[in-house]
């Protein structure tokens, strides 16, 4: 294997995306996410959730899903995280988040990602920036939608 010298090496950095990047129409696949218990008893303690639903195995266990449930917007989180490794730094800030729909539970050893799509792309006054509107839907390893919603930020161009 030949060496190539250190000065001869190109140096290749990974540019952001900015507001002209994206385009009405793209959908955008994020990386996939398991969920853990961790994860569970992080969000539910940090949340102050105490529904039996999602903290207590016995009552869950004789419920309809048969074990503990993650609440919805502990995948809503996970997938606001997904969201900024397809928009990148160049996001100055999130606009809003609607329109949630929690369409199958997610339980501990679901993996998840995000299938983002750019629904819309506004001018703003300030010409260095612009909001994109997206459809974000989550989807378990089974192919099923757990999460549907809407969001919006602002971002360079």
């Amino acid at each position: 294997m030949t060496q190539v010298p250190m000065t001869a090496r190109r140096r290749i950095e990974m540019r952001a995306p900015t507001f002209d990047a994206f385009n009405v129409g793209d959908v955008h696949v994020t990386y996939g996410r398991t969920v853990t218990q961790t994860h569970l008893v992080n969000f539910t303690a940090m949340a102050g959730m105490q529904l039996p639903l999602f903290i207590n195995h016995q009552h869950a266990k004789e419920g309809p899903y048969g074990e503990p449930i993650a609440p919805g917007f502990l995948a809503a989180s996970l997938s606001g995280g997904m969201m900024e490794s397809v928009l990148g730094p160049n996001t100055l800030a999130g606009l809003g988040m609607d329109s949630f729909q929690f369409k199958t539970p997610v339980k501990v050893g679901d993996t998840l990602h995000a299938e983002i799509e750019i629904v819309s792309k506004k001018e703003t006054k300030d010409a260095g920036r612009g909001v994109l509107g997206m459809r974000i839907n989550v989807i378990n390893q089974r192919s099923e939608s757990v999460l549907e919603y809407s969001a919006k930020v602002l971002m360079k161009r």
